[in-house]
Protein backbone atom coordinates (compact mmCIF):
# COMPACT_ATOMS: atom_id res chain seq x y z
CA UNK A 1 0.00 0.00 0.00
CA UNK A 2 1.25 3.46 -0.89
CA UNK A 3 2.01 5.13 2.44
CA UNK A 4 2.54 8.59 0.94
CA UNK A 5 0.29 11.29 2.37
CA UNK A 6 -0.62 12.63 -1.10
CA UNK A 7 0.37 16.14 -0.14
CA UNK A 8 -1.84 16.20 3.00
CA UNK A 9 -0.17 17.26 6.26
CA UNK A 10 0.39 14.31 8.58
CA UNK A 11 -0.90 15.00 12.11
CA UNK A 12 1.69 14.79 14.84
CA UNK A 13 1.35 12.24 17.62
CA UNK A 14 1.18 15.00 20.20
CA UNK A 15 -1.85 16.48 18.43
CA UNK A 16 -3.80 13.25 18.96
CA UNK A 17 -2.95 13.10 22.66
CA UNK A 18 -4.07 16.70 23.12
CA UNK A 19 -7.35 15.98 21.36
CA UNK A 20 -7.97 12.91 23.51
CA UNK A 21 -7.08 14.80 26.67
CA UNK A 22 -9.38 17.70 25.82
CA UNK A 23 -12.29 15.39 25.08
CA UNK A 24 -11.70 13.39 28.23
CA UNK A 25 -11.35 16.31 30.62
CA UNK A 26 -13.65 18.88 29.03
CA UNK A 27 -16.07 16.87 26.93
CA UNK A 28 -19.37 15.17 27.60
CA UNK A 29 -20.94 13.93 29.85
CA UNK A 30 -19.91 16.93 31.96
CA UNK A 31 -17.34 19.69 31.94
CA UNK A 32 -14.75 19.64 34.75
CA UNK A 33 -11.79 21.87 35.51
CA UNK A 34 -9.76 19.48 37.65
CA UNK A 35 -10.39 15.87 38.51
CA UNK A 36 -8.86 12.79 40.07
CA UNK A 37 -10.35 9.36 39.36
CA UNK A 38 -9.77 5.80 40.51
CA UNK A 39 -10.93 2.51 39.01
CA UNK A 40 -11.33 -1.05 40.26
CA UNK A 41 -11.51 -4.26 38.27
CA UNK A 42 -15.12 -4.95 39.33
CA UNK A 43 -17.03 -6.89 36.68
CA UNK A 44 -20.36 -5.51 35.38
CA UNK A 45 -22.20 -8.69 36.44
CA UNK A 46 -20.79 -8.67 40.00
CA UNK A 47 -23.23 -10.59 42.21
CA UNK A 48 -21.55 -10.60 45.65
CA UNK A 49 -22.17 -8.33 48.64
CA UNK A 50 -20.53 -5.03 47.72
CA UNK A 51 -17.88 -3.76 45.31
CA UNK A 52 -16.78 -0.32 44.20
CA UNK A 53 -16.44 0.21 40.45
CA UNK A 54 -14.84 3.65 40.35
CA UNK A 55 -15.08 7.15 41.80
CA UNK A 56 -13.17 10.30 42.42
CA UNK A 57 -13.12 14.04 42.86
CA UNK A 58 -14.29 16.71 40.42
CA UNK A 59 -14.12 20.49 40.43
CA UNK A 60 -16.76 21.33 37.85
CA UNK A 61 -16.80 24.05 35.23
CA UNK A 62 -19.69 26.50 34.95
CA UNK A 63 -21.26 24.45 32.14
CA UNK A 64 -21.08 21.10 33.97
CA UNK A 65 -24.04 18.91 33.12
CA UNK A 66 -24.89 15.21 33.19
CA UNK A 67 -28.11 14.04 31.58
CA UNK A 68 -28.54 10.25 31.50
CA UNK A 69 -31.55 8.14 30.64
CA UNK A 70 -30.01 5.18 32.48
CA UNK A 71 -26.93 3.96 34.35
CA UNK A 72 -25.95 0.41 35.38
CA UNK A 73 -24.64 1.12 38.90
CA UNK A 74 -25.46 2.72 42.25
CA UNK A 75 -24.02 6.23 42.58
CA UNK A 76 -23.59 8.68 45.44
CA UNK A 77 -22.29 12.25 45.11
CA UNK A 78 -21.32 14.52 47.97
CA UNK A 79 -21.27 18.27 47.32
CA UNK A 80 -18.17 19.79 48.89
CA UNK A 81 -18.86 23.33 47.67
CA UNK A 82 -20.77 25.25 45.04
CA UNK A 83 -24.37 24.93 43.95
CA UNK A 84 -26.42 23.11 41.37
CA UNK A 85 -29.50 20.96 40.86
CA UNK A 86 -30.25 17.25 40.79
CA UNK A 87 -33.37 16.08 38.95
CA UNK A 88 -34.80 12.57 39.26
CA UNK A 89 -38.24 10.96 39.26
CA UNK A 90 -39.95 14.22 38.19
CA UNK A 91 -38.41 16.06 41.15
CA UNK A 92 -35.64 18.66 41.25
CA UNK A 93 -33.45 19.12 44.33
CA UNK A 94 -31.01 21.95 45.07
CA UNK A 95 -27.39 20.97 45.63
CA UNK A 96 -25.17 22.81 48.07
CA UNK A 97 -22.36 22.09 50.52
CA UNK A 98 -23.23 19.11 52.71
CA UNK A 99 -25.77 17.48 50.40
CA UNK A 100 -25.35 13.77 49.63
CA UNK A 101 -27.31 12.73 46.54
CA UNK A 102 -27.66 9.38 44.86
CA UNK A 103 -29.53 7.17 42.45
CA UNK A 104 -30.04 3.48 41.72
CA UNK A 105 -29.40 1.58 38.48
CA UNK A 106 -31.54 2.37 35.41
CA UNK A 107 -33.00 5.51 36.97
CA UNK A 108 -32.95 8.57 34.64
CA UNK A 109 -31.24 11.56 36.25
CA UNK A 110 -29.94 15.05 35.52
CA UNK A 111 -27.16 17.00 37.26
CA UNK A 112 -26.39 20.62 36.47
CA UNK A 113 -23.97 23.07 38.01
CA UNK A 114 -24.76 26.68 38.90
CA UNK A 115 -22.97 28.80 36.30
CA UNK A 116 -21.88 31.41 38.84
CA UNK A 117 -20.98 28.97 41.63
CA UNK A 118 -19.96 25.60 40.08
CA UNK A 119 -20.09 22.33 41.96
CA UNK A 120 -17.19 20.59 43.63
CA UNK A 121 -17.92 17.02 44.64
CA UNK A 122 -16.73 13.49 45.39
CA UNK A 123 -18.59 10.56 43.86
CA UNK A 124 -18.55 6.79 44.39
CA UNK A 125 -19.95 4.25 41.92
CA UNK A 126 -20.67 0.77 43.27
CA UNK A 127 -22.68 -2.42 42.89
CA UNK A 128 -23.52 -5.66 44.70
CA UNK A 129 -26.38 -7.38 46.49
CA UNK A 130 -25.88 -5.22 49.60
CA UNK A 131 -26.22 -1.94 47.70
CA UNK A 132 -30.07 -1.80 47.63
CA UNK A 133 -30.29 -2.23 51.41
CA UNK A 134 -27.70 0.50 52.02
CA UNK A 135 -29.66 2.87 49.80
CA UNK A 136 -32.89 2.05 51.63
CA UNK A 137 -31.39 2.36 55.11
CA UNK A 138 -29.81 5.71 54.31
CA UNK A 139 -33.14 6.91 52.75
CA UNK A 140 -31.42 7.78 49.45
CA UNK A 141 -33.63 5.18 47.76
CA UNK A 142 -36.75 7.19 48.59
CA UNK A 143 -35.53 10.75 49.22
CA UNK A 144 -32.62 10.92 46.71
CA UNK A 145 -30.76 13.55 48.79
CA UNK A 146 -29.59 13.86 52.40
CA UNK A 147 -28.53 17.03 54.17
CA UNK A 148 -25.88 15.18 56.16
CA UNK A 149 -25.80 15.59 59.93
CA UNK A 150 -21.99 15.69 60.13
CA UNK A 151 -20.27 17.22 57.13
CA UNK A 152 -16.78 16.74 58.57
CA UNK A 153 -17.32 13.01 59.20
CA UNK A 154 -18.91 12.43 55.79
CA UNK A 155 -16.12 14.27 53.97
CA UNK A 156 -13.49 12.42 56.00
CA UNK A 157 -14.93 9.02 55.03
CA UNK A 158 -15.19 9.96 51.35
CA UNK A 159 -11.65 11.32 51.24
CA UNK A 160 -10.45 8.13 52.93
CA UNK A 161 -12.15 6.05 50.23
CA UNK A 162 -10.57 8.09 47.42
CA UNK A 163 -7.12 8.08 49.06
CA UNK A 164 -7.18 4.32 49.70
CA UNK A 165 -8.47 3.57 46.20
CA UNK A 166 -5.79 5.71 44.54
CA UNK A 167 -3.03 4.04 46.57
CA UNK A 168 -4.31 0.56 45.62
CA UNK A 169 -2.54 -1.04 48.56
CA UNK A 170 -3.28 -4.57 49.74
CA UNK A 171 -7.00 -5.05 50.60
CA UNK A 172 -7.80 -1.66 49.05
CA UNK A 173 -11.20 -2.74 47.71
CA UNK A 174 -12.24 -4.34 51.00
CA UNK A 175 -11.19 -1.28 53.02
CA UNK A 176 -13.05 1.08 50.70
CA UNK A 177 -16.19 -1.06 50.79
CA UNK A 178 -16.17 -1.05 54.59
CA UNK A 179 -15.70 2.72 54.62
CA UNK A 180 -18.63 3.00 52.21
CA UNK A 181 -20.77 0.85 54.52
CA UNK A 182 -19.90 3.09 57.44
CA UNK A 183 -20.71 6.18 55.42
CA UNK A 184 -24.14 4.91 54.38
CA UNK A 185 -25.03 3.46 57.78
CA UNK A 186 -24.04 6.69 59.52
CA UNK A 187 -26.63 8.46 57.39
CA UNK A 188 -29.19 5.87 58.50
CA UNK A 189 -28.22 6.33 62.16
CA UNK A 190 -28.67 10.11 61.91
CA UNK A 191 -32.19 10.00 60.45
CA UNK A 192 -34.57 12.38 62.20
CA UNK A 193 -37.95 10.67 62.31
CA UNK A 194 -41.15 12.76 62.22
CA UNK A 195 -43.24 13.09 65.36
CA UNK A 196 -45.67 10.19 65.26
CA UNK A 197 -46.40 6.97 67.14
CA UNK A 198 -43.61 5.12 65.35
CA UNK A 199 -40.93 7.65 66.26
CA UNK A 200 -42.18 7.89 69.86
CA UNK A 201 -41.94 4.14 70.31
CA UNK A 202 -38.46 4.09 68.79
CA UNK A 203 -37.40 6.96 71.05
CA UNK A 204 -38.68 5.03 74.07
CA UNK A 205 -36.73 1.95 72.96
CA UNK A 206 -33.55 4.01 72.47
CA UNK A 207 -33.99 5.59 75.90
CA UNK A 208 -34.39 2.22 77.63
CA UNK A 209 -31.50 0.72 75.68
CA UNK A 210 -29.24 3.64 76.57
CA UNK A 211 -30.13 3.24 80.23
CA UNK A 212 -29.00 -0.40 80.05
CA UNK A 213 -25.83 0.56 78.16
CA UNK A 214 -24.94 3.13 80.82
CA UNK A 215 -25.94 1.11 83.89
CA UNK A 216 -25.72 -2.60 83.07
CA UNK A 217 -23.05 -3.37 85.67
CA UNK A 218 -25.30 -2.22 88.51
CA UNK A 219 -28.65 -3.29 87.02
CA UNK A 220 -29.87 -6.85 87.18
CA UNK A 221 -33.50 -7.03 86.10
CA UNK A 222 -35.73 -5.70 83.34
CA UNK A 223 -38.10 -4.31 85.96
CA UNK A 224 -35.33 -2.03 87.25
CA UNK A 225 -34.88 -0.66 83.72
CA UNK A 226 -38.62 -0.19 83.21
CA UNK A 227 -38.98 1.62 86.55
CA UNK A 228 -36.00 3.88 85.88
CA UNK A 229 -37.37 4.79 82.45
CA UNK A 230 -41.00 5.10 83.62
CA UNK A 231 -42.16 2.51 81.09
CA UNK A 232 -44.48 -0.46 81.42
CA UNK A 233 -42.31 -3.59 81.48
CA UNK A 234 -44.42 -5.46 78.94
CA UNK A 235 -44.42 -2.49 76.57
CA UNK A 236 -40.63 -2.22 76.92
CA UNK A 237 -40.23 -5.93 76.13
CA UNK A 238 -42.36 -5.47 73.00
CA UNK A 239 -40.20 -2.54 71.88
CA UNK A 240 -37.00 -4.56 72.33
CA UNK A 241 -38.44 -7.41 70.27
CA UNK A 242 -39.57 -4.97 67.57
CA UNK A 243 -36.45 -2.85 67.23
CA UNK A 244 -33.67 -4.97 68.72
CA UNK A 245 -34.89 -8.49 67.99
CA UNK A 246 -33.93 -9.40 71.55
CA UNK A 247 -35.50 -9.45 75.03
CA UNK A 248 -34.38 -6.60 77.34
CA UNK A 249 -33.18 -9.04 80.04
CA UNK A 250 -31.20 -10.99 77.43
CA UNK A 251 -29.60 -7.76 76.15
CA UNK A 252 -28.69 -6.80 79.71
CA UNK A 253 -27.17 -10.21 80.48
CA UNK A 254 -25.13 -10.29 77.27
CA UNK A 255 -23.47 -6.99 78.18
CA UNK A 256 -22.70 -8.31 81.67
CA UNK A 257 -21.24 -11.58 80.40
CA UNK A 258 -19.07 -9.92 77.78
CA UNK A 259 -17.68 -7.58 80.42
CA UNK A 260 -17.20 -10.56 82.74
CA UNK A 261 -15.00 -12.28 80.15
CA UNK A 262 -12.89 -9.15 79.82
CA UNK A 263 -12.43 -8.81 83.59
CA UNK A 264 -11.47 -12.48 83.89
CA UNK A 265 -8.68 -12.01 81.33
CA UNK A 266 -7.42 -8.62 82.54
CA UNK A 267 -7.58 -8.81 86.35
CA UNK A 268 -6.72 -11.06 89.24
CA UNK A 269 -10.20 -10.93 90.74
CA UNK A 270 -11.60 -14.32 91.67
CA UNK A 271 -14.50 -15.75 89.71
CA UNK A 272 -16.84 -15.00 92.60
CA UNK A 273 -15.59 -11.40 92.83
CA UNK A 274 -16.17 -10.90 89.11
CA UNK A 275 -19.72 -12.17 89.48
CA UNK A 276 -20.39 -9.93 92.48
CA UNK A 277 -18.97 -6.91 90.61
CA UNK A 278 -21.57 -7.44 87.88
CA UNK A 279 -24.53 -7.92 90.19
CA UNK A 280 -24.60 -11.73 90.51
CA UNK A 281 -25.24 -12.43 94.19
CA UNK A 282 -25.18 -16.19 93.59
CA UNK A 283 -21.77 -17.38 92.27
CA UNK A 284 -23.28 -20.64 91.04
CA UNK A 285 -25.84 -18.75 88.99
CA UNK A 286 -23.05 -16.60 87.54
CA UNK A 287 -21.06 -19.70 86.53
CA UNK A 288 -24.12 -21.33 84.94
CA UNK A 289 -25.09 -18.33 82.79
CA UNK A 290 -21.44 -17.65 81.89
CA UNK A 291 -21.00 -21.24 80.69
CA UNK A 292 -24.25 -21.12 78.73
CA UNK A 293 -23.16 -17.92 76.95
CA UNK A 294 -19.41 -18.51 76.46
CA UNK A 295 -19.42 -22.30 76.30
CA UNK A 296 -17.02 -22.70 79.25
CA UNK A 297 -17.15 -22.16 83.02
CA UNK A 298 -15.47 -18.89 84.11
CA UNK A 299 -12.41 -20.58 85.64
CA UNK A 300 -11.87 -22.79 82.58
CA UNK A 301 -12.31 -19.77 80.30
CA UNK A 302 -9.61 -17.87 82.21
CA UNK A 303 -7.19 -20.85 82.26
CA UNK A 304 -7.67 -21.39 78.53
CA UNK A 305 -6.47 -17.90 77.58
CA UNK A 306 -4.14 -16.82 80.41
CA UNK A 307 -0.59 -18.11 80.40
CA UNK A 308 0.59 -19.04 83.87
Amino acid sequence: MDKRNFGLPMPQKQDYSNIIKRKYVHGLPGHVLTAEYFYYETEPNYKKELAIVCGGYEKCASDYMINRKSYPYYVIKYTISGKGTFSIDSQTFPLKQGILSGFTPHNPHFYQSDTSNPLEHIFIIFTGSEAPRLFEQSTLASKYIIDVASQSETLYLLKAIVKTALEKALFSQQICCNLLRILMLRQAANIKYPTNDFSQSRETYQRCKKYIDDNFTKTFSSSEVADACAVNIRYMARLFRQYGKIKPHEYLMRLKLNKASTILLTSKLSVNEVGYALGFNDPYHFSRVFKKFHGLPPSTYRNLYIRK
